[in-house]
């Protein structure tokens, strides 16, 4: 989990604009419509659709990023057609995620809240997928929610960071902090991801667990700041797994329960102790759940009142989701990539 992607990002979106609103809809044409799709739909949270090009594949072409604050200047000058720059920064958090045959839930655990945006992304050239992340994790500040004008063109970023998501296939992934794990990463020849722009890639490109686990093998990917994720990867077809990074090697693992403690390999380690509780008792109690509701109380028992942002049921065979923000079970908001 990323506590702050992108930290200076929004104040140098600033300087421009007036080249952004005057530029023209031939330069701007796909980010005007995506920023008119912006919309609040529920307080604190917002969704915006993207149809065509946001320069993802320009950005694997050109190496990718091994760092937040290269792939935020990447982000900024792609959205601003080169005429804004930007910086990064941060990560941390918690999460559970289990999966079952046609269904993939998981907890967002954190310790501050944002305002947070549900997205739909429809590329030119890869699979249509839905996400979700924080506005705050651009850097923007917990309070920080898109108002008018450039504002929309901040919260366009987020595409680049999803915590989890869902694409037209049915593959699902999830970003979740390793405690245990190893941020060592070996520099080789190989183009460069952050997790995030991992995420990013098995979104756009990935039709299965196969295909994830194959496209992650042609990449460096590097943490965020000083902190160890593992992905957390399901699809239609009920193969489910986490992949790890452990001395230079990717590991994968298969497996329909992930925390935040190592999988690979079991490691000595005190910090595992609450990541273990979560992952026993979700074995234990909810590991051949099959319905929608089983799926829920499974995010409640791994739930905590104060930290879980956002509790989220992806459908992999109906391509729609189920979100509870803030654990407001009363509450849950309809998802899908096909409306």
């Amino acid at each position: 989990m990323i506590k702050r992607v992108f930290k200076t990002f929004g104040v140098l979106v600033i300087i421009g604009v007036g080249i952004f609103i005057y530029g023209g809809w031939q330069l701007f044409g796909d980010e005007l419509k995506a920023i008119k799709s912006l919309k609040m739909i529920k307080d604190r949270v917002y969704t915006f659709e993207y149809r065509g090009d946001y320069g993802f594949k320009a950005f694997l072409e050109q190496g990718g990023a091994k760092t937040d604050a290269q792939m935020a200047e990447y982000i900024a000058g792609f959205l601003s057609k080169g005429f804004i720059k930007s910086g990064a920064q941060t990560p941390e958090g918690g999460c559970s995620t289990i999966a079952s045959e046609g269904l993939f839930c998981r907890n967002f655990d954190w310790n501050s809240k944002s305002h947070y945006a549900l997205i739909k992304t429809y590329p030119d050239d890869g699979y249509a997928s839905i996400s979700t992340t924080g506005f705050a994790f651009l850097g923007m500040g917990e309070e920080w929610h898109p108002i008018a004008g450039m504002d929309g063109m901040v919260a366009l970023a987020s595409i680049y960071v999803p915590l989890d998501g869902m694409n037209e296939k049915g593959l699902c992934v999830s970003d979740l902090i390793e405690i245990d794990g190893s941020t060592e990463v070996p520099d080789t020849d190989k183009a460069d991801l952050t997790i995030v722009a991992a995420i990013r890639l098995l979104l756009d490109y990935a039709k299965d667990t196969e295909e994830a686990v194959k496209l992650l093998s042609e990449y460096d990917v590097f943490p965020s700041v000083n902190t160890a994720h593992h992905l957390a990867v399901s699809d239609i077809n009920n193969h489910n797994v986490v992949i790890e990074w452990k001395n230079g090697q990717m590991r994968v693992t298969e497996t329909d329960i992930v925390t935040n403690h190592c999988l690979a390999e079991t490691l000595e380690s005190p910090l595992i102790g609450e990541s273990l509780k979560r992952f026993t008792n979700l074995t234990k109690m909810h590991s051949n759940f099959k319905s929608q509701e089983e799926g829920l109380q499974a995010l409640k028992d791994a739930s905590y009142e104060d930290a879980t942002l956002w509790s989220v049921i992806y459908d992999k065979k109906t391509l729609s989701s189920t979100i509870y923000f803030d654990c407001q079970w009363e509450e849950p908001i309809s998802f899908s990539i096909n409306e």
